[in-house]
C-alpha cells in the first residue's frame, strides 16, 4: 500500500489526508478510497477542469491571515478542507448516516455557515464551470455527492455506484 507521499493530492479521499493508517482498514474501507477519486473524476469532467478543489483567490487572501506561520503543506490541507465545506462534503461531525438526508440548513447544527442542500452544490460546481453548465441532469448531480461523502462508511459501493439511476435507461 501507498502511504500520503506517493497518492496524488487532488483524488486523495479525506480519511487519506488526515489518517496517514488508513490503508489498514478493512477492505471495503480501501474500495471507498477509490470511490472518492471517480466522484472527483465526475466533477472534473462537469467542470471542465482538473482542479474542483481550488478555492478564490479571495477566500486564499482571507485565510492567508490566519494562517501565518503553517507550512505549506498544512495550508494546502486547509485550502482543501475550505473546498469541501464549500461543496458541502465537509461538514464536521456531521454524517448523513446519523442525520436522514444530510440536508443542513444554515444554523441547524451550527456548523456551516451556508445552506448545504443539492441545490447550492449544483450551484457550486456551475459557477466553478468555465461554461457555467453545471450537471446535466438530478441523477448526475445526485451521483457524485454519493461518491464525494466525507465519511468512507456512507459513500455508495461499486456495486451501489454501478446501480445508481444515471445509469439506467429513461423509462
Amino acid at each position: 500500500m501507498a502511504d500520503i507521499s506517493e497518492q496524488t493530492f487532488e483524488y486523495t479521499p479525506p480519511e487519506a489526508l488526515l489518517n496517514s493508517n488508513w490503508f489498514q482498514g478493512s477492505r471495503s474501507a480501501r474500495l471507498k478510497y477509490d470511490i472518492w477519486s471517480v466522484g472527483v473524476v465526475m466533477l472534473e469532467l462537469m467542470m471542465g477542469s482538473p482542479h474542483v478543489f481550488q478555492i478564490s483567490d479571495r477566500t486564499r487572501i482571507l485565510m492567508d491571515q490566519h494562517l501565518g506561520g503553517w507550512s505549506e503543506q498544512t495550508k494546502e490541507l486547509a485550502y482543501k478542507l475550505r473546498s469541501y465545506m464549500e461543496l458541502c462534503i465537509l461538514v464536521p461531525g456531521i454524517s448523513s448516516q446519523h442525520h436522514g438526508s444530510g440536508s443542513l440548513e444554515q444554523g441547524q447544527f451550527g456548523l456551516a455557515s451556508w445552506k448545504c442542500s443539492e441545490e447550492s452544490f449544483a450551484h457550486q460546481v456551475k459557477i466553478r464551470d468555465p461554461l457555467k453548465i453545471g450537471f446535466p441532469n438530478l441523477w448526475a448531480l445526485r451521483l457524485a455527492r454519493q461518491l464525494l461523502v466525507w465519511h468512507p462508511e456512507d459513500r455508495l459501493s461499486v456495486d451501489e455506484a454501478l446501480n445508481h439511476p444515471y445509469f439506467q435507461e429513461p423509462m
